[in-house]
């Protein structure tokens, strides 16, 4: 199966490069409520309250694991707005049983695990406090089975139906026993090489070159040559050719003339 990334085309050109994606900590999303919709029960006879469990949480699972988001759709105009820097970025497919992201073995959330669960109303009050001993199990556990499958598809995999233009698909690894953590230093740590851009760390994973099937061109992305000089116009054409000589299929994006939707040109 074929998922996508979409990115900038200075970020594209690395990661292809690099033949690596990144994978990032819940709190460095764009959502505030990430992580929120664990739904513990008020009990008025506990020192812990719900709020006290949430927030401890949430700074487990946060912390002790990363998350890459993926897509199953190339062409929505608002993901390329939002996330395809204006529609002059780029989106790459992954095959992602070829680049391991399925394993359940190596991957706490695979990605046949982890589609995101959109809901108009957030879970609430309907899961029992978690002892400190579970607490302290978060960011131990490297397999989404038993008493944590539970907590953590509420904590990674539940979102407002306002995100679910998205049609988002996670796929979550642990590091806490890595020894990396968000404020270590930049560095290897098992199969990531992580990094840091504007002081949020980022978690370059390794993945097959032969896994980046596909690559779509955003409409406006020659602005990042006439505008933003990313690239001269000769090093964008071989920049293409480079992409097509790995096997990657290319494709320019369009706006369909007679609907509000964009559609696909192989690019020759």
């Amino acid at each position: 199966m074929i998922l996508y990334k979409y990115m900038s085309l200075s970020g594209a050109m690395k990661a292809i490069e690099t033949s690596s994606i990144g994978f990032t900590h819940l709190e460095d999303f764009n959502d505030p409520f990430e992580c929120t919709a664990l739904g513990f029960k008020a009990q008025s006879n506990s020192f812990t309250t719900s709020k006290i469990a949430q927030n401890a949480c949430r700074n487990r699972f946060s912390r002790g694991y990363v998350v890459l988001s993926l897509t199953r759709q190339p062409l929505n105009p608002l993901m390329w707005a939002h996330y395809g820097d204006s529609h002059q970025g780029v989106v790459i497919g992954i095959d992602v049983e070829e680049a391991n992201l399925h394993s359940l073995s190596d991957n706490f959330i695979p990605y046949q695990l982890g589609e995101v669960i959109y809901t108009k109303t957030k879970l609430h009050n309907d899961l029992d406090l978690i002892s400190e001993d579970e607490l302290m199990d978060i960011g131990q556990n490297i397999l989404f089975e038993g008493n944590i499958f539970n907590l953590a598809k509420r904590a990674f995999l539940y979102k407002s139906l306002d995100w679910a233009y998205e049609e988002e698909v996670r796929v979550v690894k642990e590091v806490k026993s890595l020894k990396a953590s968000y404020h270590s230093g930049k560095g290897v740590f098992g199969d990531f090489n992580k990094i840091t851009i504007a002081g949020r760390p980022l978690y370059c994973f390794s993945i097959p070159k032969s896994s980046i099937k596909e690559v779509y061109l955003g409409k406006n992305v020659y602005k990042n040559i006439s505008r933003a000089a990313t690239v001269s116009q000769d090093e964008y054409a071989l920049l293409i050719q480079s992409w097509k000589k790995q096997g990657i299929e290319v494709y320019h994006c369009e706006c369909d003339l007679n609907s509000w939707d964009l559609k696909k040109r192989i690019s020759n």
